[in-house]
Order: structure tokens, then sequence, then C-alpha cells
């Protein structure tokens, strides 16, 4: 597996950029770039970013858009919205190949309207998708839908129902555990659901809170069980990412960080 973080666990009160001297010296090798705003996708900003993780030793595993700004307007029927939310895609696909990314991690539409029962029209779903994996494909990198308790992606069957109606080989996903946890659901049973296609693992711990609803938590702070996780990642031959993606209100300083994130090296790096 490939250990990383994502730059996300100092977000917001540390630039993006500012990110990658904090995570060399806690010996980071591996990253997930979680980009914050639409000035981040620009070129300039990107070579910065790429000359302080070469020069840091670090790679970039995958990015991150935030994703309201607009992954929801990709799949809008307004022509003219989804072609402007398809520039700014485009823009977050140079960046990802300009810094060596070979994973774009996709939240894709949200599901707010909580008044009226959801369901996903899957082959309609398909249709909008399949441009965005082929113009991923075009730079190299894999598109991972991540399960997010509050977009389509919430159940584990999302995968299984929606790649039947693909054309595109290049849909993958991201496997969140405090997410999974969010919508109801072990976040094992996401594994066998995605049919060999998770590319990519955030790890966060996770309680249930009385007064906070699912409330999420430095790994092995809270309830999740990692070594379930780690030997069904086994047997589903998993070697991808293993990103840490916590809070930045859930540790008190960068030792503690460090720590955590050495014992979650520490446990994946386990024999089975």
């Amino acid at each position: 597996m490939i250990l990383g973080m994502s730059t996300a666990c100092f977000f917001p009160h540390t630039y993006t950029e500012q990110t990658i001297e904090k995570m060399a010296r806690m010996n980071i090798r591996h990253i997930e770039v979680f980009f914050c705003c639409q000035s981040e996708y620009k070129k300039s900003f990107v070579s910065d970013l790429k000359k302080r993780a070469d020069d840091a030793g670090i790679d970039v595993y995958s990015i991150h858009a935030l994703s309201l700004q607009f992954e929801p307007q990709l799949f809008s029927p307004h022509a003219r919205a989804r072609q402007h939310s398809m520039d700014i895609y485009r823009q977050v696909l140079e960046a990802g190949a300009a810094l060596g990314a070979g994973t774009y991690t996709f939240h894709g539409p949200s599901n707010v309207k909580k008044a009226r029962k959801f369901t996903v029209n899957y082959p309609t779903t398909a249709q909008y998708a399949d441009p965005l994996a082929d113009m991923a494909k075009s730079y190299g990198i894999r598109l991972a839908w991540e399960n997010v308790h509050w977009c389509w992606y919430a159940e584990p069957d999302f995968p299984a129902k929606l790649l039947p109606h693909m054309a595109s080989d290049n849909l993958y996903f991201t496997l969140d555990v405090k997410q999974a946890a969010q919508a109801g659901h072990d976040p094992s049973e996401y594994i066998a659901a995605a049919q060999g296609r998770i590319v990519n693992v955030h790890i966060c711990d996770f309680v249930h809170s009385a007064e906070q609803g699912i409330a999420p938590r430095l790994p092995f702070e809270g309830e999740m069980d990692f070594g379930r996780l780690r030997r069904d990642l086994a047997r589903a031959d998993y070697n991808g990412g293993m990103m840490l993606e916590v809070y930045s209100h859930d540790y008190k300083d960068l030792a503690q960080l460090q720590s955590c994130y050495e014992r979650v090296a520490g446990c994946f790096a386990q024999p089975v």
C-alpha cells in the first residue's frame, strides 16, 4: 500500500503550498493535494507546488477539488452551466497531470433536498460520467468517485448499479471510512461492492455522539476496526493509496498528527 496524507488535514488554517513543508518534516512521502479555490488550478500556482513537492521528495498520489465549486454542475441538464463546469474540470485535470497525480478523488453531485426521497438515475448518470472519465484518462488520471453521505454515491451498491451503464473503462472509486459510517454503513461494505475498482482510501475514525451525530476522530481514537479494514483490503488485493484525511480540529499539534500517521502506517504494514 502507498501510505500518505491529505493536505486537507491542515484546512483551513494552512495554505496548500505551505502544507508541503509541514508534511516533509513529518517524513510524509506521498500526499493527496486538496485544492481549496480556483486560483490553485492556475499553472503558476501548480508549478510552484510541484517544485516544493519535488524539493521535499514528496510524490503527489492524488488530487481532490473543493467539489461544490463545480462538480455538481458537471451533471446539470443546463448545457451552458455544464460546459462552464467542464472548463473548470479540465483545469483541475491539467493541474493534476502537472503534479504527476494518477488519481482524482471525485464527489460528483450532492443530495441536499432531504424533504423528498432521492434515487439515482443510473443510465443518465453514466451518460454524464462517461466523458468525465474519458477526459481524465486522456491526462493519465483515474477518476475515483468517492463515497460521501450527502452525495449521490452514498450507498455501497452505487458502483454495481452504475458500472453496467458506463462505456468508459476509467471509472474507479475512493473509499472514505468516516463517510461510510455517516451514511449508516460499515466501511467494509463498500470494498466488495466496488468490484476491485478502489484506487484510494481516506483514513479517519469516528464516534457516535448524542450531540454531534457520527463525529470524526483521529484513527484509533474512535470506533473503527482498523484490523478488520486491513484484512478486508488485503482480501481484495488492494495495494493503492491510503491517505490519512482528518480535520484540523481533531488534533492539537503536528506531533500528535505525526504520531497518528505513524500508527496508521504501522497498522497497515503488518502482515495479515
